[in-house]
């Protein structure tokens, strides 16, 4: 059998195929559904064998996140926020228990509260908010998906803040890579007023300052860059590639074949080409609105 002639009774109607494309067949349907189970396996099992091969490109900056909130905060007439070293730190050690702890919430399978990071971070606030948001590809399609969320925009928006901090970390959440972005909102108390007191000064022993823990130095260093993955594939793009083609190739096929059945005034007793088509149109719409990431 030649090419020509494979491809004829793959893709357009003929006797062959008693006049209808083979990749339209129902029994196509088994293969197709297969297949798709194998490449999605594969998309989830590969990545953690050759993860600089097989991996989710991600682009996501502390400088960036900061630089496009502030910028949706100018355009609704408010303030800037302030990099707050001690919330960059609790959102630092949030990130860091989600992982530990493997789970996707505001509170902990424990009961820790956000407000209770905050303040184990020496912040003292009046008023507090958080943000979450996870595998996203880049830093301004965060802000854009916490913008058209009402609860994450509210938070951004808010007047009474005026001091955030980042967090962005890599890891493994719940069996998958994921990268985890932590906003903490935050309005420092004011601080009470002391009362100058006269008291004879006594000779002390110097005494050196503790170095704070190596994991609180950890986060906050980690908090104040990013993560910036770019593997050989980026999973993403290869799924879309794939689900967008094979959808594309059918949706061709249906187009073609309508065309050539109505030329030739083949009757058929089943297959409705119109109705298939906007199907497939329909799913196309719904796989590119869908959203990757998701947010908290």
């Amino acid at each position: 059998m030649s090419v020509f002639t494979l491809a004829r009774h793959l893709f357009l109607p003929h006797h062959t195929n008693n006049h209808r494309p083979k990749v339209l067949h129902v029994d196509a349907l088994g293969f197709y559904i297969l297949a798709f189970v194998v490449f999605q396996v594969g998309l989830k099992t590969l990545p953690a064998q050759v993860p600089n091969v097989l991996g989710y490109a991600t682009d996501i900056h502390v400088e960036k996140l900061l630089a496009a909130v502030n910028a949706k905060r100018q355009v609704a007439g408010l303030g800037p926020l302030s990099l707050d070293s001690q919330l960059s730190e609790a959102a630092a050690r949030k990130a860091a228990d989600m992982f530990a702890k493997n789970y996707w919430a505001h509170n902990s399978p424990v009961g820790a509260t956000p407000w209770e990071f905050i303040t184990q971070s020496g912040y003292t606030y009046t008023v507090a908010g958080e943000n979450l948001a996870k595998n996203f590809s880049d830093s301004q399609g965060v802000v854009e998906a916490w913008m058209a969320s009402p609860t994450h925009r509210d938070n951004m928006l808010k007047a009474s803040y005026r001091d955030v901090g980042f967090a962005v970390v890599n890891g493994i959440l719940n069996g998958e890579e994921t990268t985890l972005v932590v906003q903490m909102f935050g309005s420092r108390a004011a601080p009470a007023v002391q009362v100058r007191k006269t008291t004879e000064v006594s000779p002390q022993a110097a005494v050196a300052e503790a170095t704070p823990p190596l994991s609180a130095v950890t986060a906050v260093a980690s908090a104040y860059s990013g993560v910036s993955i770019k593997p050989l594939i980026d999973i993403g793009r290869l799924n879309h590639t794939v689900v967008y083609g094979f959808i594309g190739i059918l949706l061709g096929v249906l187009v073609v074949d309508a065309w050539l059945t109505s030329r030739r005034r083949i009757v058929r007793v089943a297959g409705h080409n119109v109705a298939h088509i906007l199907f497939f149109v329909a799913l196309l719409i719904f796989a590119s609105a869908l959203p990757r990431g998701s947010l908290l």
